[in-house]
């Protein structure tokens, strides 16, 4: 059984649905300190007058919280306002309404926490892109106390033995801290992610912008082109 790990990022570009669909399940891992600043983790890039600009959901920040423990700032309206920019973004786009529908829909559902806006964004997405793969969450697999024991490398095989994972699919940022050697000796197989972003149209752009947002993908191609694009690696 093939395992994989990430935190839930806001509209996490291609890459992460590549590896979501690469695994047979994917660990949602919220439990570790919350990212300082900006991050991935409250924001990502679309496509705007030919160019990237982000699209932030607004959090509420404080010492020490856990990714999970992170509340959306309500009193800030970004729904309409992330709406509005989508609009402006890609109206001319030859699958916008039935994109921004989909969009739309997962913007009315009421969230107060990131993490929760942000899985439910992936989780929806998958099933359009007919990505099966199981989540699981990574306090069902080891308790709170022990999460706290553990640290980088440590931590993320013991998720892997408490899976019963048989392989591990890695991204590339934890070179500074992961130990594959480690995973072998207990008997968990190890490899790196290899997802290249492949071109995709970006109307109103003289030049490829990669690692834009999903939204940038699914606008600019719709769902079914977007899923070819997410699992063409898987059998090339």
């Amino acid at each position: 059984m093939k395992l994989s790990i990430h935190q839930p990022d806001f509209w996490p570009w291609a890459g992460l649905f590549n590896k979501i669909a690469t695994s047979d399940k994917f660990v949602v891992f919220d439990c570790v300190q919350a990212p300082r600043g900006k991050s991935w983790f409250s924001r990502n890039r679309i496509l705007l007058q030919g160019g990237p600009a982000w699209i932030t959901l607004p959090i509420y920040r404080s010492s020490n919280q856990k990714i999970f423990e992170v509340r959306i700032n309500d009193e800030v309206n970004y729904r309409a306002k992330h709406l509005g920019t989508l609009r402006q973004a890609y109206a001319k786009t030859s699958y916008f309404q039935e994109v921004f529908d989909f969009v739309e829909g997962l913007y009315a559902a009421e969230h107060q926490f990131a993490r929760d806006f942000s899985l439910s964004i992936i989780s929806a997405v998958c099933r359009r892109l007919n990505i099966r793969t199981e989540f699981v969450e990574v306090r069902d697999l080891i308790p709170d106390s022990r999460i706290s024991e553990l640290r980088g490398n440590d931590l993320v095989l013991e998720i892997c033995l408490a899976a019963k994972a048989t392989s591990y699919l890695s991204g590339t940022g934890c070179l500074d801290f992961i130990k594959p050697e480690d995973f072998l000796l207990n008997k968990v197989s190890f490899e790196f992610q290899e997802f290249v972003q492949n071109e995709y149209p970006q109307p109103g752009c003289s030049t490829f912008h990669p690692s834009m947002s999903i939204l940038d993908v699914l606008f600019c191609v719709g769902f079914r082109k977007t899923e070819e694009i997410i699992k063409g690696v898987l059998n090339s």
